[in-house]
């Protein structure tokens, strides 16, 4: 869906990666198993971009008629000062 550059005042800049899942919001294990699958082609330009937050929002497809609803879900990875990428959300 697309890349947006973000600048929190009290965690610097961070990028934030929208994109279009099948799997279900509420199954949270395989949506991790397919955020850490985006992470690994990711985090290049992640390095790149010289960021110390990535955020891989998850949304599913929309559904409705009209008025269409859908649902995200958001994987926060944080540099640490060593320089290693920690997922936030547990396992």
């Amino acid at each position: 869906m697309g890349v947006t550059a973000m600048n929190f005042p009290q965690g610097g800049p961070a990028l934030m990666l929208k994109y279009m899942t099948d799997v279900k919001i509420d199954d949270r294990v395989a949506l991790r198993k397919e955020a850490d699958e985006i992470w690994a082609d990711f985090r290049p330009e992640a390095e790149k971009a010289n960021v110390s937050s990535v955020i891989l929002s998850a949304n599913s497809i929309p559904s409705g008629g009209i008025i269409q609803r859908g649902q995200a879900y958001n994987f926060v990875f944080q540099k640490d000062p060593s320089g290693v990428w920690k997922c936030l959300d547990t396992k």
